[in-house]
């Protein structure tokens, strides 16, 4: 006992320091619970529209876009561009809910798709790959549209649609966004939010592609760099380093991409 209390007075000022300490530690902890960063109010509705926008770095006070304010009706898609780092990717992934970081509104219709400039390849059947998130199609349906996306080929190749693959593998990355294109056209959401997503195609590839999306009920959004793309969008948002945005009919553009 005697012992125990001689080592407790000895170790006296470590264990007032480390009280000390502990205390400090859990005043800042409850400090710092109480700083909420800023995030972006998303609201269920249609049509698809930003209310004062502002998307900034996680963690930091670096502004990306700042007071942004549009409406993307349903027959009026938009082309967002400029050079890399000025948010593009990012904006594009705040409409899709996927990035919160920022402050304003957002009104996010329930049906609409997102499509990675790398499209995520599952593991499964070529039938489920179509299929995925959520699409429900015949296979007549599914031949149908590997026609249109030039795919029937590569699925002929390899067996037909319950054929099981490493897809990220043996699909080069121009068939995987040929593939996800698929998977648009077979769930036919409302929105669709292509981040890039016909960066590994050539240009006639890639009209083609955007010929049958203009074509059908699906409203879209695009990120993307090549002139190529404005004939096929109702309007162009260019963002630009440390300057203001500009929105712009896209016929009328004067933008010139580097």
């Amino acid at each position: 006992m005697g012992l125990a209390l001689g080592l407790v007075i000895t170790q006296l000022d470590q264990l007032s320091a480390f009280v000390a300490s502990s205390d400090r530690l859990d005043r800042l902890s409850q400090a710092m619970a109480q700083i909420e960063p800023a995030q972006i109010e998303i609201v269920s509705g249609s049509p698809l529209a930003l209310h004062h926008l502002t998307l900034h770095l996680p963690q930091t006070q670096t502004i990306l876009i700042q007071d942004l304010s549009l409406t993307i009706a349903t027959d009026q898609p938009l082309l967002i561009m400029g050079e890399s780092g000025v948010g593009k990717s990012s904006l594009l992934r705040a409409i899709a809910t996927l990035w919160q970081t920022g402050s304003g509104t957002i009104t996010s219709p329930p049906s609409q798709l997102f499509l990675p400039q790398r499209p995520y390849m599952m593991v499964g059947s070529l039938r489920q790959q179509l299929l995925y998130p959520r699409a429900i199609a015949a296979s007549e349906q599914i031949w149908q549209v590997l026609q249109q996306v030039d795919l029937a080929q590569q699925v002929e190749r390899f067996g037909g649609l319950e054929a099981i693959e490493d897809w990220s593998k043996v699909l080069s990355i121009g068939e995987q966004q040929r593939l996800a294109f698929a998977r648009l056209f077979l769930t036919q959401p409302q929105y669709a939010l292509l981040d890039e997503a016909t960066s590994a195609l050539d240009e006639s590839s890639e009209a083609m592609l955007y010929e049958i999306l203009r074509a059908s009920t699906i409203t879209f959004v695009s990120v993307g760099h090549r002139r190529s793309l404005l004939p096929y969008h109702h309007r162009l948002l260019q963002l630009y380093p440390n300057q203001p945005w500009h929105l712009s009919l896209a016929i009328d553009s004067q933008f010139k991409v580097n």
